[in-house]
């Protein structure tokens, strides 16, 4: 304790003891007196210091004027110092460059500039050092306006001198063979360097010429022709081909030249696969050429891509397992490996099995990637997102390669080789359904040790893993259960992924997998809901302050559908008291975006009160605040909460309609008139017809429901308003009854029952019959099953004309709907074909499904035949 009684500010002594200790350990590293070995832990211990203090997470930094002090300190030891001392200095100054040029530091490159003037070659050799680290990011980083502002610096600081000093050296040519060997080590490393900064601050790596741009064009135009005008080009195609693979053979690596790369290589690919050009690829020697030569040669991984996947590794994974790739070196490479198997498969087996065999020796990971891509590009012929291959070759015994090549990737040493785990894991996803039953089983206690990588890219790897295969089936059943998954561990380290990583909320690939895996919890496990829910809710705190991944947010929310239905009759009171005060906190705070979720979570417990027979008091006081004016003006919303109006009503019928029937009711006509929003309307009246005799305050509730409809259709009908107003009839004599339907609209006009049935019904199903689902083929047959077999005295004259429209409505094909998909195949449907999440309305998959209409007919058709005999 200070004297004061006061405990000490740690930051302000922190921060002073750290200056101490960094000036410190810098005036040992310049003592000459001290023993060699004491400077050497001195300078790799100042390396270590600087690496923690200017890192991006480091809690406290220290004061600018200290970082200054430091930075001048070490640059002037480093100058002073030579070998292994200097090396761990010149690093040293790097680590500090990295983080501070230029903002904080930004006369450091002219400073260093100006010492490649002398003559002192071991000073010249430090500097280079230096400047070469700083300036090797500019081989691959991405274009941008800070990128060309630091070049720009770099350059008009470093190009005159650096010239100046390639020209000096290069005088010393003639005289090296009068060099002592020191000095011809220090004149050829200064070469050297010289070459690497030249190499990171040209366009070797940059952008693409003019002429590489115009060989791009070229490629891309003559594939073009070679689909399309096939007996125009075909005299030019063998010189056309033969130009484009040697440029391929002899391209580099450079970024500057991935276009025309990808180009030629789509050109390859296309006319590879196609038997008119044939006969230039069927000798052995060609095949090999472009199998080995350009299709493994693009395969490689380079630089950026690992700096990729260490730096950004959601972008990498984008592009690795989301098929965001296209238009790169390597997805070009497997798209050629592909077409030429197309046609000479066993000639390309046997080609790259050697290739594999030759790089699987040597026990280097980079080569095993390669291997991953070749074995994966010649074995599945065709895959989807949602079942992984879908089409594999005879020739590779998957299930084998699995079990002798892959799983040992996959357990051994759980913090090594991260890109290799991310191979194996991709691999075991790719082939999930040709990969034997018991190793897919087993594989998820492989993903639970992975999940305990230091690597947070394994971690999403691993999780993605986990959100494919939980949801794996065979002849319709699920391979997984809280039977054969290991709940309580698996969420464990999941959570534990999520605090080792702060940019966890960045991605979907974590919240994914929690899910699936509160998806099979077992009830020991459902006892800790509450717990569980808590956690969520914190997740829902951090991704509210961190402007999260939006698709993160949302299986954030379809994890708590998941965990409300599982867990509520476990935990005594159900989740509300864990998952209410978020509800309440979203809606106080306008969270707009959240809002939706936050009333389908409502939703979701009040479902789960009424499973429970729990007391719903404490939910009404909420549905004054839902019927507001207000929340509804918001499209977004209204999704939701006509979802939880729903809810409300199959809770309380009576009691809603008493209190809330003529604000309900108002809903309705505003929803009903609205072009973009009438099939909410629609909803909202099928939701209220078995509560119409309670509808408080509404004169008519029949009438006020049709003379709306009416007047749409007599005003401003659209198509789909037609057929949801055909739909609804049907609805409304299966909910209640033909007789009562036939009623309410004679009530509001004599002869209009059978004058819709005539004008409305019979031609609107001729225009329909291509346009309904099978869901709603199935509700016409029904509801006009049940009108001709209660009303067919009032059909009159248009029963027949009527009959043969449904029998044509109901024999012509169906249009797809998300109607009776599984959750799992919903959420996969809410991604379009570009991979992009589409969910306009934020609706939860695992919220709950409309209810089937009559389910006790299972033969819909035959159910409409009979009617009409009656």
């Amino acid at each position: 304790m200070l004297p004061s009684g006061k405990p000490p500010n740690n930051s302000f002594w922190g921060s002073k003891c750290n200056k101490v200790l960094g000036v410190m350990l810098i005036e040992l590293v310049v003592n000459n007196e001290a023993p060699a070995e004491i400077r050497i832990a001195a300078a790799v211990a100042l390396k270590n210091f600087v690496k923690r203090l200017w890192s991006d997470h480091v809690e406290q930094e220290l004061p600018e004027t200290e970082q200054k002090t430091i930075r001048t300190a070490a640059l002037q030891a480093m100058l002073a110092s030579q070998g292994n001392i200097r090396s761990q200095l010149s690093h040293t100054v790097y680590l500090m460059a990295k983080k501070d040029f230029p903002e904080r530091w930004p006369d450091l490159v002219s400073s260093l500039a100006v010492l490649l003037t002398q003559d002192d070659f071991d000073k010249i050799v430090a500097t280079l050092s230096t400047l070469d680290q700083l300036f090797e990011k500019y081989r691959h980083e991405s274009k941008s306006t800070e990128l060309w502002t630091e070049l720009k610096i770099c350059l008009i600081a470093t190009q005159e001198p650096l010239t100046t000093l390639f020209i000096k050296m290069a005088a010393f040519i003639p005289q090296r063979e009068q060099m002592n060997v020191k000095d011809v080590g220090s004149w050829l490393e200064i070469l050297l360097f010289i070459s690497h900064i030249y190499h990171s601050i040209t366009s070797a790596a940059g952008e693409p010429t003019a002429l590489d741009k115009i060989k791009s064009e070229i490629c891309t135009t003559v594939t073009l022709y070679a689909q399309r005008y096939e007996e125009e080009i075909r005299p030019y195609m063998e010189p056309f081909t033969q130009a484009i693979w040697n440029l391929l053979v002899q391209t580099g690596v450079e970024t500057r030249y991935d276009g025309m790369v990808c180009a030629a290589l789509d050109f390859l690919s296309a006319i590879s696969e196609r038997p008119q050009y044939e006969s230039m690829f069927q000798s052995e020697e060609v095949l090999k050429t472009i199998a080995i030569d350009v299709a493994v040669k693009n395969l490689r991984l380079r630089e950026e891509d690992i700096e990729m996947f260490e730096d950004e590794p959601l972008e990498y994974m984008k592009k690795d397992i989301e098929g965001t790739d296209t238009g790169t070196r390597r997805r070009g490479g497997i798209d050629l490996v592909r077409s030429l198997c197309k046609r000479f498969e066993p000639q390309i087996a046997a080609i790259l099995s050697q290739e594999i065999a030759s790089k699987s020796g040597n026990n280097n990971w980079y080569e095993k990637d390669v291997i991953y891509c070749l074995v994966t590009a010649m074995a599945s012929k065709g895959e989807t997102h949602k079942s992984g291959a879908t089409n594999t070759s005879t020739l590779i015994d998957i299930p084998q390669y699995y079990r002798s090549n892959v799983h040992s990737d996959l357990v051994t040493d759980i913090n090594s080789n991260a890109i290799l785990k991310a191979d194996a894991i991709k691999f075991l996803v790719t082939f999930r359904n040709q990969i034997a039953p018991e190793d897919i089983v087993a594989s998820i206690n492989v993903l639970l040790a992975l999940l305990g990588s230091t690597k947070t890219q394994v971690h999403k790897y691993a999780a993605w893993a986990l959100e494919r295969l939980l949801i794996m089936r065979i002849n319709g059943q699920p391979i997984f259960s809280s039977a054969n998954v290991q709940v309580a561990p698996l969420l464990t380290a999941l959570v534990s992924c999520f605090d080792s990583d702060p940019k966890a909320e960045m991605s979907p690939y974590l919240i994914k997998a929690l899910m699936r895996v509160v998806g099979v919890m077992d009830a020991s496990t459902a006892s800790a809901g509450g717990q569980i829910a808590a956690r969520l809710v914190t997740m829902v705190e951090t991704a509210i302050k961190n402007q999260a991944n939006p698709v993160h947010t949302h299986f954030l929310f379809e994890t708590m559908c998941i965990l409300i239905k599982k867990a509520s009759s476990h935990v005594a009171g159900g989740l509300d008291s864990s998952l209410l005060p978020l509800v309440e906190t979203i809606l106080a705070q306008n969270l707009e975006d959240l809002i939706p979720y936050a009333l389908q979570i409502t939703g979701v417990l009040l479902l789960t009160c009424i499973t429970r027979d729990a007391p719903k008091d404490a939910y009404f006081g909420f549905l004054g605040f839902l019927l507001r004016p207000e929340l509804w003006a918001r499209s977004s919303n209204v999704p939701a909460a006509l979802y939880l109006i729903e809810i409300y009503l199959k809770a309380a019928p009576e009691r809603v309609m008493n209190e809330h029937g003529t604000t309900i009711f108002a809903q309705y006509t505003r929803l009903i008139a609205s072009k973009n929003l009438d099939k909410y309307g629609f909803q909202l009246a099928f939701a209220v017809l078995p509560s119409m005799e309670f509808a408080n305050g509404v004169t008519e509730p029949y009438a006020v429901l049709f003379n709306n409809m009416l007047k749409r259709l007599q005003g401003s009908r659209t198509p789909s308003f037609a057929k949801n107003f055909l739909i609804f009839l049907a609805k409304f004599a299966i909910i209640l009854n033909a007789p009562t339907l036939a009623r309410a609209l004679e009530s509001i006009q004599s002869g209009l029952f059978s004058m819709i049935m005539q004008r409305v019904a019979g031609p609107g199903f001729e225009e329909f019959k291509n346009l309904t689902t099978t869901e709603e083929k199935r509700t016409i047959a029904i509801g006009y099953g049940t009108i001709f077999r209660d009303c067919s005295q009032m059909l009159g004259e248009s029963r027949i004309p009527l009959a043969q429209s449904v029998l044509q409505l109901l024999e012509a094909p169906a249009v797809t709907a998300n109607f009776g998909l599984t959750i799992e195949d919903e959420q996969v449907s809410m991604y379009n074909a570009e991979g992009e999440f589409v969910n306009p309305f934020s609706k939860l998959a695992s919220a709950g499904k409309e209810d089937v209409l009559a389910p006790n007919i299972s033969d819909h058709k035959g159910f409409f035949t009979e009617c009409m005999r009656v």
